[in-house]
């Protein structure tokens, strides 16, 4: 692929959506250290990615208010593009929890599992749980409720997974 610019080979390849469409931009390397982009640049992603106005929360206030174990304001956040040190999470909760909302309609990542993933998942948590009640039972010598919680581990394993292991 070539570079937009000049024609060189692109290493650097950037995808902004503005409006539901996608517009790529391939670059060279030199062409991208012009643009700011290089290996070694330091820029906002919100700013490159959705434009100067999604990252505006961040910028309003910005040299006023700090992190109070690094120093860190919301304007050199914003420049850098990373916190300056785990409290800076906290001190700038409310501002990035904005921006993080309007990149990407959430504040939490929740990911994503190939289909029988999440069912090797759910049934990995059921068997700990019960594992882990069959135990309380039997520190609370409550044997009843014990018996109960390994004959369902029991089927749950025979009909789950031959062997027992969920992995």
């Amino acid at each position: 692929m070539k570079c937009d610019k000049c024609d060189k080979p692109a290493t650097v390849h950037l995808t902004q959506v503005i409006n539901g469409k996608m517009q790529k931009l391939h670059l060279c390397q030199a062409c991208a250290d012009e643009a700011g982009v290089g290996h070694g640049a330091t820029f906002s992603m919100s700013d490159l990615l959705l434009g100067q106005g999604v990252a505006q929360p961040l910028a309003q206030g910005g040299r006023s208010r700090s992190c109070p174990e690094c120093g860190w304001t919301l304007h050199r956040l914003r420049k850098a593009g990373r916190f300056g040190c785990p409290a800076c999470y906290e001190s700038f909760e409310k501002e990035v929890t904005g921006l993080l909302k309007s990149i990407h309609h959430a504040t939490e990542h929740v990911g994503r599992h190939p289909r029988n993933r999440v069912r090797k998942l759910s049934m990995r948590n059921r068997i700990e749980s019960l594992e882990s009640s069959i135990s309380e039972a039997i520190e609370a010598e409550e044997y009843e409720k014990a018996a109960k919680y390994r004959d369902e581990l029991k089927d749950l394993q025979k009909n789950g997974h031959e062997g027992g292991n969920p992995t």
